[in-house]
């Protein structure tokens, strides 16, 4: 083990939550395996590092001791095990969520919820009103959406939806073990354990070929145990299916309308709209780390990093390392040339819904800009991104005309 070219201890927990990229470009630059003390983490920030640890589970193993995801899942989910475990906790979600079943099931319901809520984001922004997208658009489209691929639409509706993001996103990030945080997470956690029990009773008794039949499928033994087996990667879904389409919208369309050059191609080439998506993925990936534990023996990048270690593997700083992206990885440009980013990860825990993410996005996002041609932000109000594990503008308002 080798101490860090910098300093870190006066690193803050708050500081990274307010703008954690200048201290990535630090890390990237001197550091990008280096220990950080606020969270108890080791931070693995460079394109390299973290492409070689995503696809190297031998070293960097999902499963982790004191993990942060397994206490605010309440268990093992198909993110913290590797293997045919991982497999076995995965394939159940295998056919809501792969590409062609999201173009057959799930591509007309995005359209008919976005073109709902625009109506109603529509008669909220009339007579210069101004407008909050991530309330009153991007968040509703994406529990609803997520809510009816998951076979839970007529149990719980849209702010429950959100509200469970929150309360789970403040305990899969909580690193520094804040008993706040942690029972925040515990009370939302039990929350959903009750709204879902039944539908998984009822699962059982009456057989489907919904998400919730196939998951209760994958399973053997009474309720409990099957509940035990799957509610952890179900809640991980829940988490997941939010934050990349909702907040990822909100992220995009933030910079189309700071970019209006690049909005006007956009609007004018509706095939631009896909790598508009990329780029605000790449520029602030909506889930910025992935948790991962340190095998003995590891080294990366000449580090030699302590067994049962923590490791978090910073997609969002691989996204703007310069070696990869050039002298200008921190800007967002729609005609970067194209290549692949990491916030979905790479190797063998790429995220199962990153299809039903982007269609989502570039469903809301083109129908929004097309709905509202004149749309602009608001002058008064800036947006503000807060977050480093999940990252996104907390408020994004605009007027209409």
């Amino acid at each position: 083990m080798t101490a860090a070219a910098i300093d870190l201890s006066g690193i803050t927990v708050q500081q990274l939550e307010a703008d954690p990229y200048p201290i990535y470009a630090e890390l990237r630059e001197h550091s990008p395996v280096a220990y950080m003390p606020c969270l108890d983490v080791w931070m693995i920030t460079s394109w390299t590092t973290v492409e070689a640890a995503c696809t190297n589970p031998a070293a960097f193993p999902a499963h982790v001791e004191n993990s942060p995801t397994d206490r605010a899942l309440g268990g093992i989910s198909m993110m913290t095990t590797d293997g045919e475990p991982a497999r076995r906790r995965r394939r159940p979600f295998d056919p809501t969520l792969r590409p062609r079943a999201v173009e057959a099931t799930m591509a007309g319901v995005f359209e008919r919820l976005c073109r709902e809520r625009l109506d109603v984001v529509g008669q909220n922004g009339t007579d210069g009103g101004v407008v909050d997208l991530v309330p009153e658009y991007f968040e509703p489209v994406s529990v609803l959406s997520l809510a009816h691929g998951m076979g839970i639409a007529d149990a719980v509706d849209g702010p429950t939806l959100v509200r469970w993001f929150g309360g789970l996103a403040a305990g899969v990030s909580n690193y520094e073990g804040d008993p706040s945080k942690a029972a925040h997470c515990a009370a939302i956690s039990a929350e959903i354990d009750a709204v879902a029990g039944p539908l998984f009773a009822r699962r059982i008794a009456e057989p489907g070929e919904d998400l919730i039949g196939h998951l209760v499928s994958a399973a053997d033994g009474p309720l409990d145990e099957r509940l035990a087996f799957v509610m952890p990667s179900f809640k991980l879904v829940l988490l997941g299916g939010l934050q990349e389409p909702a907040h990822g919208g909100a992220t995009v369309t933030e910079r189309l309308l700071r970019h209006p050059e690049q909005l006007a191609a956009v609007r004018t080439d509706a095939a631009l709209l896909p790598a508009a998506v990329e780029e605000g993925l790449r520029w602030t990936a909506p889930i910025g780390n992935l948790l991962r534990g340190v095998a003995p023996g590891t080294s990366l990048g000449g580090v030699e990093l302590p067994p049962d270690a923590r490791a978090i593997l910073v997609v969002a700083s691989a996204n703007r390392d310069r070696a990869v992206w050039g002298p200008t990885a921190d800007e967002f440009d729609i005609g970067r040339p194209k290549r692949a980013n990491l916030s979905f990860a790479v190797g063998p825990h790429y995220c199962i819904g990153h299809h039903f993410a982007r269609v989502q996005l570039a469903t809301a996002i083109g129908m929004l800009i097309e709905r509202f041609p004149r749309l602009r932000l608001d002058p008064d109000r800036e947006p503000v991104y807060r977050g480093h594990e999940y990252r996104s503008p907390k408020t994004l308002r605009v007027l209409l005309d």
